[in-house]
């Protein structure tokens, strides 16, 4: 059995690696499709926000949004939500931000009573599934298969 210690560890472990992989890596900075200056692993450069020049900076910067994303998920969803469906939702906090996921209502009530079923297809019942059509997919498909 693994300790409560080592359970978050693989849980935040596995989270972040599908973060990682959904936003991709980019050292220099560039203008993403809402014209934020942008960098890393998707991390939007607040003004005056000295700049990352290394992976490690960036690697930095992402820790601590994922804090930040982990925390806004935690707010969104009650404890006893599986943690693959936590996971997704701190995956979409992550990308959209707190407020962002707050407005998925449906999504979230159904994640809350468990029904993932549900909460995939209000998923992709969203501006989001416009603007992002295939991570929306790869992601709602996660969430029916929990």
């Amino acid at each position: 059995n693994l300790s409560a210690r080592e359970t978050t560890q693989d849980f935040d472990t596995i989270c972040k690696e599908h973060i990682k992989k959904e936003e991709g890596y980019r050292t220099n900075t560039y203008f993403c499709t809402q014209g934020l200056l942008t960098g890393g692993y998707g991390h939007k450069v607040l003004p005056n926000e000295p700049v990352p020049t290394s992976r490690e900076g960036w690697e930095k910067l992402f820790e601590q949004d994922y804090l930040i994303a982990k925390t806004g998920a935690s707010k969104l969803v009650n404890e006893n939500v599986e943690p693959a469906a936590l996971g997704i939702v701190i995956e979409m906090v992550y990308q959209m931000g707190h407020r962002g996921v707050s407005k998925f209502k449906k999504m979230l009530k159904a994640v809350n009573r468990g029904d993932y079923e549900t909460a995939s297809v209000e998923m992709l019942d969203s501006l989001w599934a416009k603007q992002t059509p295939q991570r929306a997919k790869r992601m709602s498909k996660r969430m029916q298969n929990i």
